[in-house]
Order: structure tokens, then C-alpha cells, then sequence
């Protein structure tokens, strides 16, 4: 896995080859297949800026890790232009310690670049923004978000596709898990503009309660201003069923192995999607930790 770390607005680890940093742009060079994950690390505890440029024709997969103990507000906005043609798998890990914390995220994938996407959020107080533009012809997106909130924390995530040329795919899935007092609203909104023919929007959002002050709300929200498309929506929320939890209390397991048991089997899928061992068990570590 090749590394960098940017502190200050500077980039403090030397580059792999042939990508340039430059007035808080990371741009990765065209027509190259990279195999090992990038990782980038933040290590500001104040707020942080930068956009990645993803150039034509070239496959590359991304780890943003956000984590910092730093316990003030903080502002974080990023941004990713995937070229045409180009290949994007993106993981955001976000475990921030602030009692207040805003992330704003955007994505534009232009014609025929694919983008799939995972953010993970288990910081403490959180307003999250994940914003996705399909403007060019055959663009798609693939976008997982998965918030988990414990304590008397509060999550806030707003996960928006915009279809701004025909031919996109766009789907999404937003699960939501709030143990404690934790209280987390996910809202999921895809748009298809009109004359953006043959577009496909689909959502799915999910929530688990874990206990009777825990709070999930979740708002799936399909605007569409074109007739010739495919689209479709849902959304559930409950709790873990109790014969479930009776079964395997019966096979010697404490509720807490139970639960972890159940909620890492329901987000098995997207887990999986992570290609990068070592950051997969770090990520379920970190989930279960919350749980």
C-alpha cells in the first residue's frame, strides 16, 4: 500500500510516481492501473481542504482516514473529479473525537467512469455530506454509507446522486445503527434532471435500533423530471428480532457477542467490498467497538 500523509496543506511523505500536489490538488497521472490501495491520511486536528483528480483511463483505489482526538469543531471538504473512462473505488473511514465535526464530500464522475464508494461513519458528533454528480453519458456510482452512533451522539448523513447526463446508474445504500442514547438520521436523495433519458436511481436505506433511547431515522427521496428512466426506493428500520438473540443467548454467546454476531453479518455486504485485509479488520474492529 503506498502512503501519504498531508498535514498543513502540505503533502509530508514523498508522492508515488508521477502524481502531483499542487495548491491542495492531488492529481493522479492518466492511463495507469494501479493494483495496491492508496492511503491517505490527515493529520490536521483543524480544518482541511483538498480535491483528487483521477485522470483518464486510470484504475486506482483510495483510503481517506480521518481520525483525530482533537475535541473542538472542525470543517472538512474534499473533493474527487473521476475523468473519463476512469476507475474509482474509494473507501472514507471518518473517526473523529470533536464534539462538533461537518465533512462535506463531492464527487463528479464524467463520461463513462465508474465510482464505487463506501464511507464509514463512527466519529462522536457528526454532519456528514456525500454529494455525487453524474455528468458525463454512462457515468455510474455504487455509493455505501454506514454511520453508526453510541453514547449520546448524533449523527447527521445526507447522501445525494444527481443525474446530470442520460445513460448514469446511480444506487445507494445507507444503513444506519444507533446503540445507547445515540440518535442518527441518514437521508438519502437521488435526482434525475430532466432530458436525462435512460438514467437508473435506486436506494435502499436501512436502520437498527439496539436500545429503547437509541433513535434511527432514515428518508429515502427519489426526485425525477424525466419520464424515460428506471428507479425505485425502500426503507426499513427495527430491531434486532429477539428469537434471534434468544437462539444464540441459548448457544452460550452474552448479548454483546450476539449483537455484534447479528450487526456484523448485516453489514457483511458492504464490508466485503473492501479489498485491503488489514483496513477491513481495522474497520469491523472499529464498528464493534461502537456497538
Amino acid at each position: 500500500m503506498k502512503s501519504i500523509i498531508i498535514k498543513n496543506h502540505e503533502v509530508i511523505t514523498k508522492l508515488p510516481k508521477d502524481f502531483i500536489y499542487q495548491n491542495q490538488q492531488l492529481i493522479i497521472p492518466k492511463n495507469i492501473q494501479y493494483q495496491d490501495p492508496i492511503m491517505i491520511t490527515i493529520e490536521d486536528d483543524n480544518n482541511e481542504s483538498f480535491e483528487i483528480i483521477v485522470s483518464e483511463n486510470t484504475s486506482v483505489k483510495i483510503i481517506l482516514e480521518l481520525a483525530s482526538r482533537d475535541q473542538n469543531a472542525n470543517q472538512y471538504k474534499f473533493s474527487l473529479v473521476a475523468k473519463p473512462n476512469s476507475q474509482v473505488k474509494y473507501l472514507l473511514v471518518s473517526e473523529l473525537e470533536s464534539k462538533k465535526a461537518l465533512l462535506e464530500h463531492y464527487f463528479t464522475a464524467e463520461r463513462d467512469a465508474k465510482l464505487n464508494l463506501i464511507g464509514g461513519f463512527v466519529s462522536n458528533v457528526l454532519d456528514a455530506k456525500m454529494h455525487v454528480d453524474l455528468v458525463g453519458e454512462g457515468a455510474e456510482v455504487k455509493m455505501r454509507a454506514i454511520a453508526i452512533s453510541s453514547s449520546t451522539n448524533i449523527q447527521n448523513i445526507d447522501v445525494l446522486i444527481v443525474h446530470k447526463a442520460p445513460e448514469t446508474f446511480g444506487d445507494m445504500t445507507n444503513i444506519g445503527i444507533a446503540n445507547e442514547q445515540g440518535r442518527i438520521v441518514l437521508n438519502g436523495v437521488e435526482k434525475i434532471e430532466k432530458g436525462m433519458k435512460h438514467a437508473n436511481a435506486f436506494q435502499t436505506l436501512k436502520g437498527i435500533i439496539m436500545s429503547d433511547q437509541a433513535i434511527v431515522e432514515v428518508n429515502p427521496i427519489l426526485l425525477i423530471d424525466e419520464y424515460d428512466v428506471k428507479a425505485g426506493h425502500g426503507a426499513t428500520i427495527g430491531k434486532i428480532e429477539e428469537d434471534v438473540m434468544y437462539y444464540l443467548r441459548s448457544r452460550g454467546l452474552t448479548k454483546e457477542e450476539a449483537e455484534k454476531l447479528i450487526i456484523n453479518g448485516f453489514l457483511r455486504p458492504v464490508i466485503d467490498e473492501i479489498d485491503d485485509e488489514p483496513l477491513k479488520e481495522r474497520f469491523v474492529s472499529v464498528v464493534n467497538s461502537r456497538i
